[in-house]
């Protein structure tokens, strides 16, 4: 299957308020892999060619290939969120002001949006950001627009599946890529994964395309992000790539690979993560509490 988009162009008016909706039933059908874009890429294809995102591992089927080497860089590691505001570094007051009210607007999220961690690094400057129960990977200060942002909606955020979560996971095709818009010549190829963390993990590495990086963590979150050249596309039926989570001694305690088709549930046995319908409880893992 070709998962390419078409060339991208500017959303009709109430466009967007109709793929919100579109989007949050296809949350709540949880549908396969392939039909991810409808989370995220249907507000992002503003501003590239492709965009595919990937539904969470206890979300759908889909087998993720070995990588064949690895590169790494040294993460940057801060304290788990508590009920005090994220601390966002490098930042003035202002500009997070700006970023939590304009990336939620984008997307046509209504709900309060709080910045929890701001990344720049060859592909761009990048933004993750949570309400109540939707994530928000946002693009900043890019080449057609201020705030391009994408997100993922009726997640039980005050839990987590283990010992961590990927609530956001994306590829974006070069600026390059056949049938892109001028402005977005010479963007570099992108993967992104992101999500939360709990308190007993140190170390958070993300691996795709034969290639290891060290994901950055912050305020109970991590986001790793692998650049391609600019001319990079989509693979045809591509893969998700691994997340791996390490505690303090760099043991490993868990694995995307390990949640398919897996359920958690919360300490009184409410199911919080995967199938609900017919599933028992007594099958599942223990859920995390994440705040």
């Amino acid at each position: 299957m070709n998962s390419t988009l078409p060339p991208a162009r500017d959303l009709p008016p109430g466009r967007q308020a109709e793929i919100r909706a579109e989007v949050e039933r296809a949350v709540t059908a949880r549908r396969a892999v392939r039909q991810a874009p409808l989370i995220t890429a249907a507000v992002a294809a503003v501003a590239v060619v492709a965009a595919v995102v990937f539904l969470a591992p206890w979300q759908r089927n889909n087998t993720v290939a070995p990588a064949q080497s690895t590169t790494t860089t040294a993460p940057t590691i801060s304290t788990v969120p508590t009920t005090t505001k994220p601390v966002i570094r490098g930042l003035s007051p202002q500009r997070v002001v700006e970023i939590e009210e304009g990336c939620p607007t984008v997307a046509g999220v209504s709900k309060q949006a709080t910045l929890y961690q701001y990344i720049e690094d060859e592909a761009g400057k990048f933004g993750l950001l949570y309400t109540d129960d939707t994530v928000l990977g946002c693009t900043i200060d890019g080449p057609a627009m201020p705030y391009n942002s994408g997100f993922g909606s009726g997640l039980p955020l005050d839990w987590l599946p283990g010992h961590f979560s990927v609530d956001d996971n994306s590829s974006v095709a070069g600026g390059d890529s056949p049938g892109n818009k001028d402005v977005y010549r010479g963007r570099p190829g992108l993967r992104s994964v992101s999500g939360r963390i709990s308190s007993n993990v140190a170390r958070v590495t993300y691996t795709h395309d034969g290639r290891t990086v060290e994901a950055t963590i912050a305020n109970g979150t991590y986001v790793a992000r692998i650049a391609h050249p600019t001319t990079w596309t989509i693979p045809d039926h591509d893969a998700a790539g691994v997340v791996r989570v390490y505690d303090t001694v760099n043991r490993e305690i868990g694995s995307s690979d390990d949640l398919y088709d897996r359920c958690f549930v919360t300490r009184d046995k409410q199911i919080v993560y995967g199938a609900r319908t017919g599933v028992d409880p007594a099958t599942c893992l223990p859920a995390n509490p994440w705040r």
